[in-house]
């Protein structure tokens, strides 16, 4: 069999293309790559090349992501400050502390009531 990248004589075959490959043009297994089969170093570049464009990809999704998100919460932002809402809390804030008051007068009548019942024959 014949290189198809070369052109030297070779007995290896690329387990990826499947193309006749000379120990020359196969890959070195390293401790990166850890492979220890014939795969010809045009493969890997077309591998490396997907791998990147993935990566590439998947930034790409994570930035728009992070851009709408930032989008909403500029807007929420906005929506939060805005004078008539502002107000609707402040009014909201003021009548959960008067119910609160309310509901402490009460809890304090009680409080004396039970306590004059107590002692309500002791003197």
């Amino acid at each position: 069999m014949i290189c198809y990248i070369c052109e030297s004589i070779t007995d290896f075959t690329c387990e990826k293309c499947k193309e006749p490959v000379c120990e020359d043009c196969c890959v070195p297994m390293t401790l990166q790559n850890q492979i220890d089969y014939a795969f010809c170093t045009l493969c890997q570049g077309a591998d490396e090349a997907a791998h990147w464009a993935r990566i590439d990809r998947e930034e790409r999704q994570q930035a728009a992501i992070k851009a709408e998100k930032e989008k909403k919460s500029a807007a929420r932002k906005a929506r939060y400050y805005l004078p008539e809402n502002v107000a609707k809390r402040k009014a909201a804030k003021i009548e959960r502390k008067r119910l609160r008051a309310e509901e402490e007068k009460e809890r304090l009548k009680s409080a004396v009531k039970i306590v004059s019942e107590m002692f309500r024959g002791m003197f």
